[in-house]
């Protein structure tokens, strides 16, 4: 059976980014080696270090 994703809230901070400063709810596995989370900007391609999950309503 597959594992059910966690909804992460991610926000790119490079300066320059076009999307710096958005925050876009998405679907994330944790990794099996440190960091648990990682992303990396659609927009500028560096890594998001600000990863947070989504708060549920």
């Amino acid at each position: 059976m597959e594992e059910e994703p966690t909804v992460m809230n991610v926000t790119c901070h490079t300066g320059g980014c076009s999307v710096g400063g958005v925050t876009y709810t998405v679907d994330m596995y944790p990794n099996a080696e440190l960091p648990t989370w990682r992303a990396e900007c659609a927009q500028c391609g560096q890594p998001i270090t600000d990863v947070v999950p989504a708060s549920v309503s």
